[in-house]
């Protein structure tokens, strides 16, 4: 017996030890050793995707500042950043890395610039494939501020995982420059974050949980006011922050422009099914997701019929109730007047919403579609939410969407 217990019970203590890692985080990630013990709770997310095979994200950079702002939906004592190099090609070394309160933009607060370590060192190497967390870092977040993230990379990178079109606008400039307290020596701009792809708050209570919305450019808030933080998701987590028996819950945009429920490309991103893993399950605190997607399949394919996209959504609500989370579904909006829009392509999206509101298949539904239509011609928007290429809405819209959520489906 005592040869038994000599055995095993060191097994026993390793395997413990495993568990509080893999659970807290992303798997094998050192950077969890220190944090083992704290709750985290998803605050912010942007869905990362290919490298294009031109421009600056095939490219990459190489000794280059990037300062990003993020608007966290989650307040906390302590964050976390998430650095994402899963399209890499090789692996991205990056040398330094510092967050700060945002007092405008890029421009930091005095006082709240913090260095950002991975296991204790203030350089992290991410292989290919894979993503790493930042050690937990002591801060004042409460909602509405904005946190700036400053990343320098001395090495080339090769081409760089990334989220385009952020509607948020990124700076950038030759050097070591993460220290600097404004954008004045940011010399180039562009609209889209690169390898930040999550921000982590320490929960304040085990209450605390995240609601991750999933879509394609809708979700992603083309056509709303970049840097005003207009997204519908942005909406939606004010409502749910100024009402008391939801204010618990963080909402995390997963959405990428042009993004499909069926097919998968380098432009558009992986398709729905294939990207739940990483940028649904694996979110921190996670308890469930709006679905909103299938529009885009229509107009790219019109040969679709309403039984492939509500096989297609049936899979993905499968998927997500097996991880023991809740789906909401969301009805398709109108597109009438935009491009690749057919009779067709409507039929389908009107057998499809029918299904969704009617199915019973979804723990509950958001008809985007009655919100946003024209009543005197409920194929199209109503004109004050068309963002005027009629198939997005504008920010009026996107507040609408917000508005149409009812809050008691989270209680």
């Amino acid at each position: 017996m005592k040869q038994l217990l000599t055995v095993f019970l060191p097994i026993l203590v390793i395997s413990f030890i495993f568990l509080a890692v893999y659970e807290n985080g992303e798997k094998g990630s050192s950077s969890n050793l220190s944090s083992e013990k704290e709750k985290w709770v998803g605050a912010w997310t942007a869905s990362m995707q290919a490298p294009f095979k031109d421009g600056i994200s095939h490219e990459g950079f190489e000794d280059q500042t990037l300062r990003f702002v993020v608007h966290p939906s989650a307040e906390g004592d302590n964050i976390r950043l998430r650095l994402s190099n899963a399209f890499g090609e090789e692996p991205l070394k990056i040398e330094e890395v510092r967050v700060a309160v945002s007092t405008k933009g890029p421009d930091i607060i005095s006082g709240t610039d913090q260095q950002v370590t991975f296991g204790g060192d203030k350089q992290v190497t991410i292989p290919a494939g894979e993503r790493e967390f930042s050690d937990s870092i002591p801060a004042d977040l409460t909602h509405g501020k904005d946190l700036v993230v400053s990343l320098y990379v001395q090495d080339k990178t090769g081409p760089a995982t990334w989220h385009p079109k952020s509607m948020q606008t990124t700076y950038i400039t030759s050097g070591n420059h993460v220290l600097d307290a404004d954008e004045s020596a940011f010399s180039t701009k562009e609209e889209a974050w690169f390898w930040l792809d999550g921000v982590d708050v320490t929960a304040a209570s085990t209450e605390d949980e995240a609601l991750v919305i999933v879509g394609s450019s809708i979700e992603n808030g083309n056509y709303s006011t970049v840097d005003a933080n207009h997204r519908w998701s942005d909406f939606l987590a004010k409502r749910l922050n100024q009402k008391a028996s939801v204010n618990h819950i963080s909402v995390l945009n997963a959405g990428i422009s042009a993004n499909q429920l069926i097919n998968s490309s380098m432009d558009k991103g992986e398709n729905t099914l294939a990207r739940l893993e990483r940028d649904v399950f694996s979110q921190s605190g996670v308890k469930a997701v709006i679905l909103h997607q299938g529009l885009n399949d229509i107009r790219h394919y019109p040969e679709y019929d309403a039984d492939k996209i509500i096989a297609a959504l049936k899979e993905v609500i499968d998927s997500t109730h097996d991880e023991g989370l809740k789906i909401y579904g969301s009805t398709l909006t109108p597109f009438r007047g935009s491009g690749k829009y057919t009779e067709k392509g409507e039929e389908t999206r009107q057998k499809v919403n029918d299904w969704i509101r009617t199915s019973g298949e979804f723990d509950g539904v958001i008809d985007f579609d009655k919100a946003l239509r024209d009543p005197d011609d409920p194929k199209r928007y109503l004109p004050e939410y068309d963002a005027g290429d009629h198939l997005h809405p504008n920010d009026a819209g996107y507040k609408k969407m917000a508005e149409a959520v009812d809050l008691s489906m989270f209680e």
